[in-house]
């Protein structure tokens, strides 16, 4: 009956156009990415793209991957570098003294390298004499 309404007034193209428009504006639960070049005050060549995810009070994934193509070495060592810098800092943010990253998944996806790293807090505990 809606349908019937909306095509006897013209307005059927209009309620396609508005569907349309909240699907694709509603987008996907992709996570904030941040520009490592702008966040950190640097010019890598690959314009590394980075975002954290899984963060508790024991550990996070950091996943970096390029902003820009690049076919030489630099899309290895940049994404690597950004990863351990954003590590630095999250770490140092979270107040963790001690800490350690592993390399946890390495790829590429067309042109794009990928790094998936996780960095774990290490807890002090004292040795007793």
């Amino acid at each position: 009956m809606r349908g019937a309404i909306l095509q006897k007034f013209g307005l059927m193209p209009l309620a396609s156009v508005l569907a349309g428009s909240l699907i694709l504006f509603s987008g996907c639960a992709s996570p904030d990415e941040s520009s490592y070049n702008s966040e950190y005050r640097e010019n890598l060549a690959t314009d590394p793209k980075y975002y954290i995810k899984d963060e508790t009070d024991t550990h996070f994934r950091i996943v970096v991957h390029q902003g820009s193509p690049s076919t030489l070495g630099d899309r290895v060592s940049d994404s690597k570098q950004a990863a351990t810098d954003v590590a630095k800092s999250e770490c140092l943010r979270l107040g963790w003294g001690k800490w350690h990253l592993d390399y946890v998944q390495e790829r590429d996806q067309g042109w794009m390298h990928i790094v998936v790293a996780e960095v774990t807090r290490e807890v002090y505990q004292p040795t007793s004499p």
